[in-house]
């Protein structure tokens, strides 16, 4: 089993993210853990996602069930890695060797589905471009090299429509070429083939 090290030099990011729009060097912005259960949650006073602990609002975290307790990485995009990267970002990712997740938090949103909805996939998209464009130059296939999904996370109590975060999944799974993407705020990391 690949360490959270192993997963970021196999993907090259300490190389892909240099330079250019880069706000903090890569090994300042990532954290990897090996629990059973990880929860993630946008710090808006830290303005950085990280690890929850047991003194935050866990209704608005994205819970990771790993019961194989494989090492996760959490790696900080927005306000960490990029800041104001023209498109906007994700809010990070969680990653292993094998699998990558973009997370989008809307933990806060107010107002219709739908702008909400909007900007988060466009945050996703553009996330998916900036890290395709910067392994390309590096020469790697971002998307031959790990298992890409996405996911927006809302609040319990942010109105949802079932009929509605179908037609996002369809429509984000069309443009990306086939990434999907969730909006449950529960996820299982699955086991995957090395």
């Amino acid at each position: 089993m690949a360490t959270g090290k192993q997963a970021i030099d196999r993907l090259r990011l300490d190389e892909a993210f240099s330079g250019k729009f880069v706000h903090t060097p890569l090994d300042k912005c990532w954290k990897a853990k090996c629990d059973e259960r990880l929860l993630i949650i946008d710090d808006i006073e830290g303005n950085t996602s990280r690890f929850a602990t047991d003194n935050d609002d866990l209704g608005k975290a994205l819970m990771i069930i790993n019961e194989n307790k494989r090492e996760i990485i959490l790696l900080a995009i927005d306000h960490q890695l990029l800041t104001n990267y023209p498109g906007g970002e994700a809010d990070c990712a969680v990653f292993d060797e094998r699998q990558f997740r973009f997370v989008e938090f809307k933990t806060n949103a107010i107002g219709n589905l739908k702008g909400n909805f909007d900007k988060a996939t466009r945050q996703l998209t553009n996330t998916i471009k900036v890290f395709t464009d910067k392994l390309q130059n590096v020469g790697v296939s971002f998307r031959d090299s790990v298992t890409l999904s996405c996911h927006v996370v809302v609040s319990n109590s942010f109105p949802r429509s079932q009929a509605a975060m179908q037609n996002y999944q369809f429509e984000f799974a069309t443009d990306t070429g086939g990434i999907l993407l969730s909006f449950d705020s529960e996820t299982i990391w699955e086991e995957s083939e090395e």
